[in-house]
């Protein structure tokens, strides 16, 4: 169905202006609905200062795909921390999951690179809160979780490559891995670029979904997968196009990424991926999927032509800390009919209000949902239909702004 959303998307000064739009849809379901075995949920958790996603599979398995805390303050000027600045990241993160799940372990956490607004930082050592817990992203997390196992792009390497690792992070991680692995018994694992199910189910009911659930690693430290039996090091490639960088290559272009798939729904995850022709090589490997979480935010060297033409989602998530991502650089590509046809719904977590006032009339908004928080895909048992939520940030109330169905 198309929704006319120009008007909605106008210069607006107010962010109540926008609050009271929040029934656009007239949403069918008012009340998210919690999980139930055999369903796949999938939370795009916006906090305004980093990255996470939030998986439960259909089994009950769990996963945290990053955790964030973009805590330089000279980045978050445009953008709130939400539900309020009262916590950071990794609490308001740990306090959503808590609402979710009633153990305090959760199975995987894996980590698409070094950066702060992907697993936080600065140094376990170096700063702590008042109350003695460690402060940000995953690490303000694991106080609440126990984790039991752990990949990231290079482990057991660090640093590998890396032109522009958050060092903060960099050193926060090297010494959070062994303290997970005395506080809990966490193992950590090396990510198998072109590995089927190395990320599987856990739970005892796991046969049960194991013919239709896969999750195959594409991905990392710029090796990916060839679509068959071997990988391809893209690394001396870039190196060859960018003499400049000296033998180093930029972080986000190191990031992990994987395709998962459930009947016939599938969605594709990749970190910061942001390199112009790598993310071309990698396209034709991903293939189609319903939904795609934007490389780099959306900022404006991700999502080109060749990948929205590629994937052709129906649904665009990202999650949002500065009014510099997702700009109309590709905003255009996501949502050309040139590209690939059809219906797709763009929800980045939260639109900036210069941004509203910049891209109002553009065509691209006609494509970009006028309500703002997390995003929540639900998958029923089989992969046979999805819908997705956009649940209010504002508080912790899980009030559905929309609810969409979708087609397979």
């Amino acid at each position: 169905m198309k929704h006319s959303r120009r008007d909605f998307l106008g210069c607006m000064a107010s962010t109540g202006v926008f609050a009271a739009m929040s029934a656009f849809g007239s949403a069918a379901k008012t009340v998210y609905p919690d999980w139930k075995p055999g369903e796949l949920d999938i939370h795009c958790i916006q906090t305004g200062c980093g990255e996470q996603t939030f998986f439960m599979f259909p089994d009950g398995t769990t996963m945290l795909l990053d955790c964030g805390d973009m805590y330089r303050p000279q980045y978050l000027m445009h953008v709130p921390r939400q539900p309020s600045p009262e916590r950071l990241g990794g609490e308001w993160v740990s306090r959503y999951v808590q609402r979710l799940i009633p153990q305090r372990t959760i199975d995987y956490f894996v980590l698409t690179h070094w950066h702060a607004d992907h697993c936080g930082g600065p140094s376990l050592r170096s700063e702590r809160a008042a109350d003695g817990r460690r402060v940000c992203g995953i690490t303000r997390f694991a106080e609440d979780f126990a984790i039991r196992h752990y990949f990231d792009h290079q482990y057991p390497r660090s640093g590998v490559y890396a032109a522009n690792p958050d060092l903060d992070a960099l050193e926060m991680m090297r010494e959070w891995i062994p303290l997970m692995q005395g506080r809990c018994g966490m193992q950590p694992h090396a990510f198998e670029v072109g590995a089927l199910n190395q990320i599987k189910m856990l739970g005892p009911d796991a046969a049960k979904y194991e013919k239709s659930f896969s999750i195959r690693n594409l991905h990392a430290n710029c090796v990916y997968w060839d679509g068959e039996g071997g990988t391809i090091d893209y690394a001396p490639e870039y190196l060859r196009q960018r003499p400049e960088r000296k033998g180093t290559i930029a972080e986000n272009a190191l990031s992990l990424g994987f395709r998962l798939d459930y009947g016939k729904f599938s969605a594709y995850f990749g970190g910061d991926i942001d390199y112009p022709d790598y993310e071309r090589r990698l396209a034709s490997v991903i293939g189609k999927v319903n939904v795609c979480k934007m490389n780099h935010h959306g900022c404006p060297t991700s999502m080109g032509r060749e990948l929205c033409r590629e994937l052709a989602p129906q649904l665009y998530l990202a999650s949002i800390w500065s009014p510099n991502q997702v700009t109309d650089a590709n905003l255009v590509n996501m949502t050309s009919r040139e590209l690939y046809p059809g219906p797709r719904y763009l929800c980045p977590g939260y639109l900036p209000n210069v941004k509203k006032c910049e891209y109002a009339g553009r065509d691209f908004m006609n494509d970009y949902l006028p309500v703002q928080g997390h995003t929540v895909v639900k998958v029923a048992p089989g992969g046979e239909a999805w819908e997705f939520f956009v649940l209010t940030a504002e508080d912790e109330s899980m009030a559905v702004l929309h609810h969409q169905e979708m087609g397979i």
